[in-house]
């Protein structure tokens, strides 16, 4: 081995190990690493801002914009939602939230098409009374799954396509993807609505009725009233009047002390700040009944949780949104945005010390209060999920077929190869700004700049990687000691493989890194790469194992009760599902 292999294998093995820990966001990691390179003499300087002008970054930037308005004509959510407004049983209510997302998965941005569904999931299942655990979680596998049908499905397709045509000189078109994509979408949908769905625990209660669109409970901070009939009380009767409103107590503020629930003896008294577990739709009666006052985080009380013209609204923090990191007291929600923060939800935490230090983590799920213009523009400012549904009108919103014309005639054009996938939708894109189908702040607001500084930060140390002879060292290790055995079971082995990184990285960073060793693996085989290929693509995009793995994951974390481990439950499967189509199919369509 050279210097220059040693240095890029070791900095890629610390690059996963940083991926893997989510101490440090992705696309930090990447651009670290990138610089790292670049002192190391494994990127020259010219190229080390190369991939920022790369056709792949470019084509995702546009499918980002060209997904947010085809989410903005509101017929995917229309659809679904009449499809499963009369559905029960599980089994519909997956099938006929699952198919929709994964056809507009095929055309849109995995994220895109699940927060879209997401509020009309939640709604579907409150009406069937069945809990939101078991459509939230299978509507994300699912949605991940439709993005293998086409080339601008998902990241790791554009990237693979385009490391086809570097190395091989023609990229794959729209629909090369779609006859195992396909295959592997329905076979998993399948066994999502049959079997998969009864793996997911269901952590979070069904609700029916009127009331608000909650599906978890929230931390909440509560002064106790002159006239409150807990004033005076221990905390052991505090706690069982709590009860009678389905409130847990977790503990008791007085000045900078905290004092655990545990010390049942403590008495409470007026202008202490009690700290709560509560769903929603029992915190009004709750406060009225006790002589409570809601908390701000600047310890600004809330007079009535439910007064005049005001809303609530839920609300999940996005992976890499605006606030990850942040407190309440740094985001300044009432005086910049003019909403007030009721209460946050995270699955497993058990300690709560109020909601000052509170740190908002992707998957958080925040209970908002606002003016109805006021909030639904703070949601929309602060890159949060909201997960009540829109006013649904009877058909599409104006402009809309305007808006699916636009999008269909670039992927004809793109289909039948008359201009490369970056020029037809960045054409898309403008088209749709120009004509006024999207607005100019939207589109910038749609468009991740994680997910292409990632992008662009990890090309040239991919490059790094195969020019350094680094790739081609692995594939003859690789080969070598595979010794006799059939090059199907080679291929077999790099989907594995890339299933399971692809359960702890970036799925996109995942394809960068292995598309080029698949390649290198067929030629050594003297076989045809496109097989390889396509399993990369095909297990970068099934990360089922982990909440880290993908955005989606993460988003449903919080709405759905889910922990870190309940996802390989259900996952597990899953993957041997797609592993076992995509293996009898691979070889049919894309031979050896």
């Amino acid at each position: 081995m050279t210097l220059p292999q040693i240095e890029i294998l070791i900095l890629l093995l610390v690059a996963l190990v940083l991926f893997a820990s989510g101490r440090l966001r992705h696309d930090l990691v990447a651009l670290l690493v990138l610089l790292v390179a670049v002192i190391l003499g494994l990127v020259p300087f010219d190229q080390t801002f190369a991939g920022f002008g790369h056709p792949a970054v470019i084509t995702v930037a546009a499918a980002l914009v060209v997904s947010r308005a085809i989410a903005a004509t509101g017929i995917l959510d229309n659809v679904a939602s009449r499809l499963a407004a009369r559905a029960k049983h599980p089994f519909l209510l997956i099938v006929l939230l699952g198919l929709p997302a994964a056809l507009a998965s095929s055309v849109m941005n995995n994220v895109a098409a699940l927060a879209l569904m997401m509020p009309v999931a939640i709604a579907v299942s409150r009406s069937a009374q069945a809990s939101p655990s078991l459509t939230l979680m299978p509507l994300s596998f699912i949605s991940m799954l439709g993005g293998l049908i086409t080339l601008i499905g998902t990241p790791p397709n554009v990237i693979i396509a385009t490391v086809r045509a570097d190395r091989l000189g023609e990229a794959f078109h729209l629909f090369d993807f779609a006859p195992v994509g396909i295959a592997v979408s329905i076979a998993g949908i399948a066994f999502i609505a049959l079997i998969g769905w009864r793996l997911v625990p269901q952590r979070v209660a069904a609700r029916n009725g009127g009331g608000h669109e909650g599906v978890q409970e929230y931390l909440l901070e509560a002064r106790v009233g002159d006239e409150s009939p807990l004033a005076g009380k221990p905390l052991r009767e505090t706690t069982t009047k709590l009860d009678e409103h389905d409130a847990t107590l977790l503990g008791l503020k007085r000045g900078d002390v905290t004092i655990p629930s545990a010390a049942q003896w403590t008495p409470v008294r007026a202008g202490d700040t009690l700290l709560i577990e509560a769903a929603p739709d029992d915190v009004g009666e709750m406060v009225k009944a006790l002589d409570l006052s809601l908390f701000q985080p600047d310890n600004e009380v809330i007079e009535d949780a439910r007064a005049g013209d005001l809303k609530l609204i839920e609300a999940v923090v996005r992976p890499y949104g605006l606030i990850e990191g942040l407190t309440p007291a740094e985001v300044r929600l009432r005086q910049r945005y003019l909403v007030n923060l009721l209460g946050v939800a995270r699955e497993g935490v058990r300690r709560f010390r109020g909601l000052k230090n509170w740190r908002f983590s992707p998957g958080d799920v925040l209970l908002l209060q606002g003016e109805g213009d006021r909030i639904d523009d703070a949601v929309g400012r602060l890159g949060l999920l909201p997960l009540a549904t829109r006013d649904l009108t009877i058909g599409p919103r104006p402009g809309a077929f305007v808006t699916i014309g636009i999008v269909f005639l670039a992927l004809l054009a793109l289909a039948f190869g008359l201009a490369p996938a970056a020029i037809c939708l960045a054409a898309a894109a403008v088209v749709l700004m120009v004509s006024g189908r999207i607005r100019l702040r939207e589109a910038y607001d749609a468009v991740d700049g994680s997910v292409l500084v990632l992008l662009a930060a990890m090309m040239p140390v991919g490059d790094a990687f195969d020019k350094t002879g680094t790739t081609k060292l692995i594939a003859d290790l690789l080969v070598g000691l595979s010794g006799d055995l059939s090059p199907l079971w080679i291929l077999a082995l790099v989907l594995v493989v890339t299933m399971l990184v692809s359960d702890i990285v970036n799925n996109a960073a995942t394809a960068l890194l292995m598309a080029p060793l698949g390649i290198d693996i067929a030629q050594r085989l003297q076989v045809s790469p496109d097989a390889f290929l396509m399993a990369v693509a095909i297990g970068a995009s099934c990360a089922f194992l982990t909440p880290i793995g993908h955005q989606n994951n993460l988003l449903v974390m919080g709405p759905g009760g889910y922990r870190f481990s309940d996802y390989w439950r259900m996952g597990l499967p899953l993957e041997i599902v797609v592993f076992g189509v995509a293996m009898l199919l691979l070889p049919v369509f894309w031979p050896l």
